[in-house]
This record gives C-alpha cells, sequence and structure tokens, in this order.
C-alpha cells in the first residue's frame, strides 16, 4: 500500500511503500536462495526447460552432490519445482509462481 509521508506534503509523486516485517523477511529469503552465482547461474539453465539433477549437474561443472543442495535451496524456496520421471527427478522453473511471490513483497507501487 502506497502512503504519503508526512513530510512530502500533497505531492503525489513521492510516495513509499509500506513493507512489514513478515514481508521483509520472505523477500530476504527469496533474494538469498538467488543470490549463490550457482544457484542463479543453475536457475538460467532452466528457465526455458526441465531438466535431471545430472544433467544441470554437467551444464554448470559441479558434483551432482552439490547441485542437489543447491537445487535443494531453491526448491525450499518456491523457485523450481521437482517432477517425478521414469528416469527420476526433473526440475524446472516455476515462473507464475515467481512472479506471484516477488509481486507479493512491493505491495504497493511507486509513483
Amino acid at each position: 500500500m502506497a502512503a504519503t509521508r508526512p513530510d512530502q506534503g500533497n505531492d503525489p509523486t513521492m510516495t513509499t511503500i509500506e513493507l512489514n516485517e513478515q514481508q521483509a523477511h520472505n523477500g530476504a529469503k527469496l533474494l538469498q536462495a538467488i543470490a549463490h552465482p550457482k544457484r542463479l547461474l543453475l536457475l538460467a539453465v532452466l528457465a526455458d526447460r526441465r531438466l535431471s539433477a545430472g544433467r544441470l549437474a554437467a551444464a554448470v561443472g559441479l558434483p551432482s552432490g552439490l547441485v542437489y543442495k543447491h537445487l535443494h535451496t531453491l526448491v525450499e524456496s518456491g523457485l523450481l519445482r521437482v517432477s517425478a520421471k521414469s528416469a527420476g527427478m526433473c526440475f524446472s522453473f516455476k515462473l507464475t509462481e515467481i512472479q506471484a511471490v516477488l509481486a507479493a513483497q512491493i505491495p504497493g507501487n511507486v509513483a
């Protein structure tokens, strides 16, 4: 929700965003999840495809165990989805969910 601060008078272009503690905490957790360079790389690789952890490990040049650790962080934060296939688990980007999470972190518009 946008609110005019008392020191801003009636100027509608001078607004602030009210952000409560829980929203700030949730936003920080999301940013923390993507802040690691390898996790950001994993997200970029998965942006338009679904891959297994083994193929992701090969794509980013990391051992499978470390890739699983990063994937777990991304799944827990809501950035990735896991689907079970006969050959194992595949990971994919949750674009619409990410947009909703980010939109929820910014409860108003800044003019």
